[in-house]
């Protein structure tokens, strides 16, 4: 694992000098020094040593003698990061140049319980709180969402008198009349907020909003909307919230979608191994207008928060309402449409959704789908889900072999007459 050793990056300079020299030609003058390697790493940070002036994340150790450290437009020192602190690390060869602290949320803690902190009206829990925060602190929460959409934090920091609230999150509704939307219970008003393309908006979009928070609402002054061009040639650290069932696509941290190829490499681990949780090293590429994994190192694993399903099914279009069998499932933004499907030319095609369920509050299941294949209705049908008085997704069987599975998730493969299901057996 990574986790138990340090890497470096002078062994690329010494290799790359080594086969610049057997390379050269019969020109002595040619200039044969190595390029300088660079890279973008995300990830929070392993270690820090301000005494040493040394940095680690991801497993790299980087000297920060010439590191610029900053927050928005804040200028900082090394002082200001922790263990756990998420960081955007621009490198030269062995060195940092830039360190960007990249938050999940920043603002003012207005209530402190034994395990957690309630910001922007949103409890985060850690038990590593600093004697430093009090109610009134500003404070910068470092933290990476989960499938349920909860955050899991790896750091709270309050390194400077902070006059602007950060909010991240996936846009859970829109009101394009009204200029708001929603991030979790957080109303944020885009009225006077700044910001690429409002036409770009959607319901899934993952956002950061910097603004002026008070009772619910976030008054936005800046608004990025997440680019995948900002993973081109970068390592990534994060917790794997969705895999589908081929082990071909997969989501990092709640919104960052990653395809998987023949030329992807695997350390300590292998593509059959990738499940919800994993926590991964990603190096990735855009082409195609899609994020490529060119190596995946598998660190950890975290016990899933939320489950996957999947199912078939003849899809119903109902104004904004996707339906398979009078069930409701949520499509937005970050779904991803395979064989060429588009929203518009769903109506009346025989589909296969996968998604996770996700839970919006205590009484309520939002199906969210992640992926939607176009499929040829055939008598064999693989379903997962939740299975109560023996039916599964609407699916009843009249032979009863659902009913061993009352009360239980499973995957199973039936055979589907019509729409009642026999001979269902654990997959």
């Amino acid at each position: 694992m990574k986790s138990s050793s340090v890497k470096y990056f002078v062994l690329a300079g010494v290799l790359a000098t080594f086969v610049a020299g057997c390379g050269s030609s019969s020109n002595d003058t040619d200039d044969t020094s190595p390029e300088p390697s660079t890279t973008t790493i995300f990830g929070p940070v392993d270690s820090i040593s301000v005494g040493e002036q040394t940095i680690t994340v991801n497993g790299y150790q980087l000297e920060t003698t010439q590191a610029s450290v900053s927050y928005e437009d804040n200028i900082l020192t090394t002082s200001a990061i922790t263990q756990g602190t998420q960081v955007e690390i621009e490198t030269l060869n062995a060195s940092a140049q830039e360190i960007e602290l990249d938050p999940a949320v920043t603002g003012i803690v207005t209530a402190i319980q034994a395990d957690h902190i309630v910001v922007n009206g949103e409890a985060f829990y850690f038990d590593q709180l600093s004697d430093n925060i009090a109610i009134g602190s500003w404070v910068m929460i470092s933290a990476k969402q989960q499938s349920d959409a909860s955050w899991l934090v790896s750091s709270i920091d309050n390194p400077l008198e902070l006059t602007t609230s950060e909010v991240e999150g996936r846009i859970s509704s829109l009101n394009i009349d009204a200029h708001q939307f929603n991030i979790g219970t957080i109303i944020v008003n885009y009225s006077n907020a700044e910001f690429d393309d409002k036409n770009t908006l959607q319901v899934g979009l993952w956002v950061e909003v910097f603004g002026q928070y008070s009772n619910h609402m976030l008054d936005a002054i800046d608004i990025d909307i997440e680019n995948q061009h900002d993973y081109h040639g970068a390592e990534v650290e994060g917790t794997v919230t969705w895999v589908n069932s081929e082990q071909s696509h997969f989501e990092l941290n709640g919104h960052t979608k990653i395809k998987i190829t023949a030329e992807t490499r695997f350390e300590d681990g292998s593509q059959s191994d990738l499940s919800i949780g994993d926590i991964l090293n990603v190096d990735l590429i855009e082409k195609n207008q899609a994020l490529l994994a060119t190596e995946i190192d598998f660190e950890s694993q975290q016990t899933p928060v939320s489950k996957s399903f999947s199912l078939e099914g003849l899809a119903q279009i109902d104004g904004e309402t996707f339906m398979i069998n009078h069930i409701e499932f949520a499509l937005d933004a970050g779904t991803y449409f395979d064989d060429g499907l588009t929203l518009a030319s769903l109506n009346n095609t025989w589909v296969e959704i996968e998604g996770i369920e996700s839970i919006s509050h205590p009484d309520d299941t939002l199906w969210l789908v992640k992926e939607v294949d176009k499929e040829q209705q055939e008598q064999h049908i693989d379903l997962e889900g939740p299975v109560e008085n023996n039916t599964l997704w609407n699916y009843a069987s009249s032979d009863n072999s659902l009913s061993q599975f009352n009360g239980q998730w499973v995957e199973v493969e039936c055979q589907l007459n019509g729409d009642d299901l026999l001979g269902c057996k654990r997959d």
